[in-house]
């Protein structure tokens, strides 16, 4: 291969190409957002328990 040349050849149509390349960003940039949000979960239904205890007492 020259630089900037490749041979790389993907075998299907584009549309499946396109269709399994984003699955397998997808699940990744899916949890790594679900990563970051946890504790941001966590932290608003441990409000949410604390206010209905608060609301019930």
């Amino acid at each position: 291969d020259k630089p900037g040349e490749s041979v790389f050849r993907i075998p299907v149509s584009n549309t499946q190409a396109y269709r399994q390349f984003g699955n397998s960003v997808v699940v990744d940039v899916f949890a790594a957002v679900a990563k970051l949000l946890k504790s941001r979960i966590e932290f608003a239904a441990s409000q949410r328990l604390r206010q209905f205890y608060d609301e019930v007492s």
